[in-house]
This record gives structure tokens, sequence and C-alpha cells, in this order.
């Protein structure tokens, strides 16, 4: 499978998929996690297996790929609500997000008066909401911009050529 083509059938539609049509709120934001670091590696010029990058991929595809508005949340290790560290780590090592971060969905909305990418007071302290259907359209769209840069020449190279998953 090309790679614009797994993006598109396992990093989008299977993933929305596992969200929306199975209602898995929550494993999807460890799935994005993976995705929004697979975006990141798409970016730079090392192989796909390389070690010792994920923040840096994380946060490159956050920051070149995501609204603004996820900018001030990306900003380094031993920020109270840095996303790679509170969300994509503790999503990836131990299956639970740091406690700054508030993981909700759209039908809880109301519950929590609160809004996507907003710091609240929750249980005492302040934390950064995420609503898992808004975090999976900033995500849709940073992955149909990679593909739209694979199509249209903006990246291109080895890692782009021949198949990325030969399985399924």
């Amino acid at each position: 499978m090309r790679i614009s083509d797994f993006i598109q059938k396992v990093l989008i539609e299977e993933f929305r998929e596992i969200q929306q049509d199975e209602g898995h709120h929550y494993i999807s934001y460890s799935l994005v996690c993976q995705g929004i670091e697979f975006l990141g590696a798409c970016l730079d010029s090392e192989p796909f297996s390389a070690e010792g990058l994920s923040a840096g991929r994380f946060r490159r595809a956050i920051y070149d790929l995501f609204p603004t508005s996820y900018r001030r949340f990306n900003q380094g290790k031993g920020r109270p609500f840095d996303l790679y560290e509170n969300l994509r780590s503790g999503l990836q090592h131990v299956i639970l997000p740091g406690k700054p971060i508030e993981l909700i969905q759209q039908s809880e909305r109301e519950k929590f008066d609160a809004n996507h990418l907003e710091v609240k007071e929750i249980r005492g302290i302040d934390r950064l909401v995420l609503v898992s259907e808004e975090l999976f359209d900033d995500y849709e769209k940073a992955c149909k911009e990679i593909i739209a840069r694979i199509r249209d020449g903006r990246l291109r190279g080895w890692k782009f050529e021949g198949d990325v998953l030969t399985t399924g």
C-alpha cells in the first residue's frame, strides 16, 4: 500500500471508524497521537523506524500541520499543558494522560461546560480539555495536508516510493 493510501485508509478511515462508528473515543486519543507522530515522520528525512525522534516528530506535526491554536500547548517539556509530554507520552507508555489533560467527547461538553483546547478548572485543578471529535477533525485535516504535499511533489523522495504496508 502506498503511503497516501495508508494515510487515507488506516490513519483516517480506520481511526474514524474506531472513534465515531464504534464509539471508542478513549482509544482514539492514543491512535491519533501515534498518527500525529507518523505525520511528523513524513516531514523529516530520517527512516520511519529511526529511534529517539518521537518528540521532535510529534511537535513538528503539531506546529506545521495543525491550527495555530495548538501551538501554545506544544512548547516543550515541563510546560503545564504540553501535548507531547502530557498526552502523547502518557497514552503511549501507560495508557493514561497526564493529570493536566481532560479527555472528553462532544456529548460531554455540556457536562464539563468546556470547549476543545480550553484550560478550565476541573476537579480542583486547571486542565487542558480535549474533545475527541474536534481533535480528530484537526488530525484528519493534517493527514490530508500530507497527502496533498505528496501528490503535488512538495514531499518526495525515498520515503514516499514503494509500499509502506504489505499486509491488510
